[in-house]
This record gives C-alpha cells, sequence and structure tokens, in this order.
C-alpha cells in the first residue's frame, strides 16, 4: 500500500520521538536529549540516545538509527505499510484512501514539491530584478535588511497576468501540476489561466523540513481595483493545509525549545521583523483560528506558548477564540499565555518602535489562559446580586466543563470559584462598630513593609546573580509592584541581563549591572550577616523574603478592602496573617544605609 509524502511527512512530526520510543523503550533525560539501553542489541549501559529537535534515535554501540517510522517498524517488526497504520492509529489521524486518482496523485506529490522550489527560486529572483524596485522599497520602510529577506526566502510577484505561468511552463510543468500546486487560477468558463499572485511581496510557507508548501502574498500595487484583498494564501492542496501548519516552524523549532518559549503572531512581517531583531521563536497562523493541531504543535516547542496577537479589538476576540478553543486540549503543565500589546500596535510596529528588551517585557508580563478567561468574562455580570453571581458561576462552569483532562478541570473550577468569592460583595453592608484592636490593627499595616522587603530582595540579586537563573525569580520580579521609582528601575535591569552575562563572577556582573545607571546602585546593601552567604543559603533566603513579601502584599490588599467596606472573611483572614507576621522569627531586617 502506498501513501501520500504529505500524509508521512504528517505522521513524522505529529510526535515527538521521546513520544514513541518512551511508550516502548524506558528512557531517562540526559540533558538534551534522552538515554536508554538500546533495543536493538544486549549492553549493560546505556549506549541508545533520542533527540527530539534532530527527530532521530542513533545507538552508538550497534549504529541503529532513524526516525519514528523506521524505530516502530524495527522494534515490532513490522513491515512498512504496518507501521504506517501503527502510527496513524497512535496517532488519531485516518489513513487516507488510496484510490486509481490517489494513486496519480501520489506520484504527481513528487512533483509538486518540484514546482514549488521553481516557483519560490523566480519569485526571489523578481524581488531583485529592476522590476521588484517597488517590493524593495517597501520591504526597507518595514526595516526589513537584505540578510532577513534572504533567510526567509521572501519575494515579489510582478503585475504581468500570466508571467509565473509561462516561465514555469518553459520549466517543463504543465498547467495541470501548477493549478494543483495552487500557483494559477484556470477559468471555470474557459479561458488562459492566470497567476494567483500579482502585484504582491511574497512570503513562502515551509514545512518543518523548510520545503516551499504555498506562498502568502501582500498586496503593495495601489491602482488594482476594489474588493482586492490586502493578504492572499495559496489554496488547500495536497502539500498545504493551513489548519496544521506554522509560519517558520522550520526556523523557530530549535530556538524555541532551547528557551521553551514559542511566540504566536498574526502576520508574515510581525514574525520577520521580530525574528530579526533577535527573538527568533516567532510563528504565525496563516490567516485561521488557532486549530488542535496548531496547539499540539507548538506543545512540542514549549509547554506554555504566548499568543501575542495585535492590540486592537480584533486581536483580543482572538485571543479569547484561541483561549476557548484550547480548553479541551489542555493537560497538566500545558497551556497557553496571552501577551497584551498596547491599543493600535503589532508585534512589527511595537519592536520597530521600542525595540528586543521592550517586547521581551510584554512577553514575560503574559496573563495565563486562566486569568484571560476570568477577565474576559467576570465584567459581564454584577457579583452584588445573587443572580449575578450564580449565573457568572454557571458561564464559568461552562467553560470548564469543556476541559477534559479530569485534574485540570478540578483546578480551574476551584480557581474560578475563589475569584466569584473574592469579587462578591454579598456581605451585609451596614458596618459593625469596630473594636479600638481592629482599628489599630488596620492602621499599622503601611507601605513601608513592602517597599522594604522589595528592596531586599532586589539586594539579594545584586548580591548574588547567580539567583536570576533559579525558577520563579524572573517571575516574581516580573509582579512586583514598587513605587520607589529608583529601586523600580533596579528592578527592570534585572529582568533584562543580558543572556551571556557573568552571573557566577560578582566583581564582573556589578561592572555590568553599574552600565544600567548613571549614578550609583539605589538600594542600599545587605545586612552585614548575609553578605558572606553560601548561594545555597541565598537561594533559602531569597524563598523565605518572597513568602514574606507575598503575606505583606495580601495584607496590603485586605486593608484596603476593609477601608472601603467591613467584610468579616476579609478581618478573618487579615488577622491569621498578622499573627503569623508576628509569630515569624525569620522576617527580614531593614537593610544598612550604604
Amino acid at each position: 500500500m502506498r501513501f501520500p509524502p504529505s500524509f508521512i511527512e504528517r505522521l513524522r512530526s505529529h510526535f515527538l520521538m521521546s513520544e514513541v520510543v518512551g511508550r516502548r523503550v524506558p528512557l531517562k533525560k540526559h540533558g538534551r536529549e534522552y538515554q536508554a539501553l538500546c533495543p536493538f542489541h544486549n549492553e549493560k549501559s546505556p549506549s541508545f540516545t533520542v533527540n527530539d529537535e534532530k527527530g532521530f534515535y542513533h545507538c552508538f554501540g550497534c549504529g541503529a538509527h532513524g526516525d519514528a517510522i523506521e524505530f516502530i517498524r524495527r522494534f515490532e517488526r513490522l513491515s512498512y505499510p504496518e507501521t504506517i497504520e501503527t502510527l496513524a492509529r497512535e496517532a488519531g489521524i485516518p489513513l487516507p484512501e488510496i484510490s486509481p486518482e490517489q494513486e496519480r496523485k501520489i506520484e504527481a506529490e513528487k512533483t509538486l514539491y518540484d514546482v514549488l522550489e521553481a516557483a519560490c527560486r523566480w519569485f526571489e529572483k523578481q524581488l531583485l530584478s529592476p522590476g521588484g524596485g517597488i517590493a524593495r522599497d517597501y520591504l526597507e520602510k518595514r526595516g526589513l535588511k537584505p540578510e532577513t529577506l534572504r533567510a526567509f526566502r521572501i519575494g515579489y510577484a510582478p503585475d504581468g497576468r500570466a508571467a509565473l505561468y509561462n516561465h514555469l511552463l518553459q520549466a517543463g510543468f504543465s498547467r495541470e501540476l501548477q493549478a494543483e500546486a495552487g500557483l494559477i487560477i484556470i477559468p471555470e468558463g474557459g479561458g488562459d489561466p492566470y497567476d494567483r499572485f500579482r502585484s504582491r511581496v511574497i512570503f513562502p510557507i515551509r514545512n518543518a523540513k523548510g520545503q516551499a508548501v504555498a506562498f502568502g502574498g501582500r498586496l503593495i500595487a495601489t491602482d488594482t481595483g476594489k474588493n482586492i484583498p490586502k493578504y492572499l494564501n495559496s489554496p488547500e492542496t495536497p502539500l498545504f493545509k493551513k489548519g496544521e501548519m506554522l509560519y517558520n516552524l522550520d526556523l523557530a523549532r530549535k530556538p524555541a525549545r532551547e528557551d521553551n518559549l514559542a511566540v504566536v503572531m498574526e502576520g508574515y512581517v510581525d514574525v520577520v521583523s521580530v525574528t530579526q531583531a533577535g527573538m527568533p521563536y516567532a510563528l504565525a497562523t496563516l490567516g485561521t483560528a488557532v486549530s488542535p493541531e496548531h496547539l499540539r504543535l507548538l506543545w512540542q516547542l514549549a509547554k506554555e506558548p504566548v499568543m501575542c496577537l495585535d492590540g486592537d479589538a480584533a486581536g483580543k476576540r482572538a485571543m479569547l477564540r484561541a483561549a476557548e478553543a484550547a480548553l479541551p486540549l489542555l493537560k497538566p503543565g500545558y497551556s497557553l499565555r496571552f501577551a497584551a500589546l498596547p491599543k493600535g500596535e503589532d508585534p512589527d510596529s511595537y519592536v520597530q518602535k521600542h525595540g528586543k528588551q521592550a517586547f521581551e517585557k510584554i512577553l514575560m508580563r503574559a496573563h495565563r489562559l486562566s486569568q484571560v478567561l476570568w477577565e474576559a468574562l467576570s465584567p459581564q455580570y454584577n457579583p452584588d446580586l445573587p443572580e449575578g453571581r450564580a449565573a457568572l458561576e454557571n458561564a464559568l462552569k461552562s467553560l470548564t466543563d469543556k476541559i477534559t483532562d479530569p485534574t485540570v478541570r478540578t483546578h480551574y473550577l476551584s480557581y474560578f470559584k475563589r475569584l466569584v468569592w473574592d469579587k462578591s460583595k454579598a456581605m451585609p453592608k451596614a458596618e459593625p462598630e469596630r473594636s479600638a484592636h481592629v482599628e489599630r490593627m488596620v492602621a499599622q499595616h503601611h507601605s513601608a513593609a513592602l517597599e522594604t522587603l522589595a528592596q531586599q530582595l532586589l539586594l539579594i540579586l545584586v548580591r548574588f546573580p547567580q539567583l536570576l537563573h533559579k525558577s520563579r525569580v524572573e517571575e516574581t520580579l516580573s509582579r512586583m509592584e514598587i513605587k520607589n521609582a529608583r529601586l523600580n528601575h533596579l528592578r527592570e535591569a534585572l529582568l533584562t541581563v543580558p543572556p551571556d552575562a557573568e552571573l557566577g563572577d560578582r566583581g564582573r556582573f556589578a561592572t555590568w549591572l553599574a552600565t544600567q545607571f548613571s549614578d550609583d546602585l539605589p538600594g542600599g546593601a545587605l545586612p552585614l550577616p548575609w553578605r558572606e552567604l553560601a548561594v545555597e543559603d541565598a537561594a533559602v533566603l531569597w524563598h523565605e523574603t518572597v513568602a514574606t513579601y507575598e503575606d505583606e502584599s495580601e495584607m496590603a490588599r485586605l486593608k484596603e478592602s476593609l477601608e472601603r467596606e467591613w467584610n468579616q472573611a476579609l478581618f478573618a483572614r487579615l488577622d491569621e496573617l498578622t499573627r503569623k507576621r508576628a509569630a515569624r522569627t525569620s522576617i527580614p531586617a531593614e537593610p544598612d544605609a550604604a
């Protein structure tokens, strides 16, 4: 039985190698690879490796090597068709029906790649030709450099009605093959074929192997008449299914996995511009909503891909649709985050105006999927009324019911119930007389404690910069609210430490940090007993101080709520935290003045 090459490629890209092998052989993580005892020969120490980035297994003992298909075929001793059927069954992908017509198409696919590659080269050549000046001017105004255009193989389709068609005919590619590749349109009522893409900047759409399988075109002519779309994609073909592909997957796959960060955008230029700015993990959907196949591809790159869409109403609606589409597919550890750009901005315009570091800050502050759903839904209901709270709970339950994983569903429901309770104002509004104890406790809490703790956290990182690589440190810094401008400047400097900074060398790190300020660093110095701590002890101190900071932050919020309106439950929580603070013996001391 024969299968279309595009179907085989879809199977290969559906799984990570470690998923296929790990179902049959116990694997152990070893750096960026996995190791195991080779299943194809007897050995006592592991020499068998699995590499997800490169998509193959290799045994240094017996030389066994191959992809997922070869592994299944050899491990389970199956024929090639049986192997394909096994993988398709595990992926939940139906086998294609192979009719005589399908057989012809399978043969044609071998040349579809050829005609698309020939078209890609022709578009590139047209961009560099004298007639491509209008396209080059447009790309230059968008800030794209020649080396970037070459890396993405960006080209130009001139305004001629059948320029590409005639070129490909002369190169030996038939009219039928060009039509099947989506390059030309043959009028239904008869007449000569004409090029699908004319007077457009061309962005090749490549598969995971880097082969051109389709094109996207951006209109640059100004006198083409009305009802002509600004952006145009190839139609779906045997090689191109837009709901199963991501723009720039071939180039972004490795850096995204290395950084555990994949950022999804709307437009081709967004991806190209952000990549050129030094963030090579950018991808885009192809004029369609995020699909289950898109999410599967993204989760192979990062556990929490970031959706960074335009900062307009349409972009916000797209984010909400993506959030809802992801719910049935959520599993422990895998979700989405959403980065909100300022109104009127898109990733390209924002990175051009503000640069890489500012854009990365937007990504670091991305909201989680649960937060996006809450913020979209909760304003629609009045929590002051029992009916409003009930309606809100029902709406949230309808969302959580879409989550198929029972563990994730339970935690989402618990999270939303807590938010409804926090938002609720169901307690009686008649404020009882407060005791002198209550008045003193509320009055004693002030922002100075938070400022001191924030200062302490920053100074720990200045003294022990190695902690910047520890888990949750960056997340904690990002969500801290610091009113002191100088301390906030220090916090932002720590968030933008370059990847190649030598954090183990305190002197060099201090020199780099000093360059971020026009005068002395803010914040003073650590108390003497803490200055010579080991890094491990400093990490413990950091986490203890974070816990104290979070308690104090919650107390500040509770105080503000109680000042607006009396609430017995909130007061009970404030009293609990106050007693906890009084009992704590390791409250960080206020730093020395330096």
